[in-house]
């Protein structure tokens, strides 16, 4: 999925002649969902608030791209299409979808204080958007500590819990595609973690397959850095170095000579493999393994780019829109 597919598959959220609905859920600790049950005069303010966030964090966004997860980096500007496997609390995001065996949270038994993410579902007839929530301290008022509130001109305790809604939210489920607006927020939720380490060990082990690193161990100790491990997951699913099977000498020869890498990485003594003894040697090796080092064929200058987009790729796409 594009940007401008994106934005197509949320246009029915501005469509004036749509019947709009919505509906709330609650998510807790342990994976129980349970529906909540809002006065109706109440729920057009709040749908209006969410179709107002959709627009602001994902519509508006004119200078945003999506990428696959899998392929995520430091660049900027970008939504994530969530190609892993799915972590179990974000199948929530399907699972409520025409589920009408759900409870109804019941204050007798349950408690906002409880409450770890919100989903709330925006469709009308034809169309469907799910949005995960994940609520932060400030969202759940009286969940510790005491509330005063005004009670004429004094202030006085309220020993009740309220629920804030706010309009900002991590992740939207949308024609049947997850997209992540925010990386560091999945980096430290979502039980991407676990996600992400199983990915960086398939990309560590293709790297192992290859006999290029002398003392392989030194990555294998950054296997739990998440910003690191991100990095291996590329290899593991992109790396264009791994896949077109470049021979370990070319690879060898291009970081001894192109000027962003020479100098900077140390070799075995046979010079074979790499020694990888230095964070900025690892950095750079996985760099080189991702195929981040570009020249211009026209100005023969030389690039360290992120944002590749594979040019045969490109241009089919072109020649399919252009047949359309």
């Amino acid at each position: 999925m594009n940007k401008a597919e994106l934005n197509q598959s949320l246009e029915f959220l501005n469509n004036p002649t749509g019947e709009l609905q919505i509906i709330m859920y609650a998510c807790f600790e342990g994976r129980d969902v349970k529906k909540l049950d809002i006065k109706a005069e109440d729920l057009p303010p709040i749908r209006q608030m969410f179709v107002d966030s959709v627009n602001r964090a994902v519509i508006e966004k004119e200078e945003f791209s999506v990428i696959p997860l899998s392929t995520a980096d430091e660049r900027g500007n970008c939504f994530y299409e969530y190609d892993l496997d799915l972590p179990e609390e974000l199948q929530v995001l399907e699972g409520v979808i025409g589920n009408d065996d759900l409870e109804i949270f019941n204050f007798d038994i349950d408690t906002f204080s409880d409450i770890e993410a919100l989903v709330i579902v925006l469709a009308d007839d034809n169309n469907e958007i799910s949005i995960y929530k994940k609520l932060s301290p400030i969202e759940i008022l009286g969940r510790g500590g005491y509330l005063l509130w005004k009670s004429n001109q004094r202030l006085e305790r309220f020993d009740k819990q309220l629920l804030r809604i706010s309009p900002s939210f991590q992740v939207l489920r949308v024609v049947g595609n997850v997209i992540i607006l925010n990386l560091t927020t999945i980096e430290k939720s979502f039980g991407f973690h676990d996600v992400i380490m199983r990915e960086a060990t398939i990309g560590l082990n293709a790297i192992r397959d290859l006999s290029i690193v002398s003392n392989i161990e030194t990555l294998e100790e950054l296997i739990n850095n998440v910003s690191f491990a991100r990095k291996l997951t590329r290899i593991a699913r992109n790396s264009p170095v791994i896949q077109r099977r470049i021979p370990n000498a070319n690879i060898i020869e291009f970081s001894r000579t192109h000027p962003a890498i020479s100098n900077k990485i140390r070799y075995s003594e046979d010079g074979s493999q790499f020694a990888l003894d230095t964070k900025v040697s690892k950095d750079l090796f996985i760099k080189l393994l991702n195929d981040d080092f570009l020249t211009s064929e026209l100005t023969q200058l030389y690039y360290d780019s992120l944002a590749k987009d594979n040019i045969e790729a490109e241009a089919e796409q072109i020649e399919n829109e252009v047949n359309e």
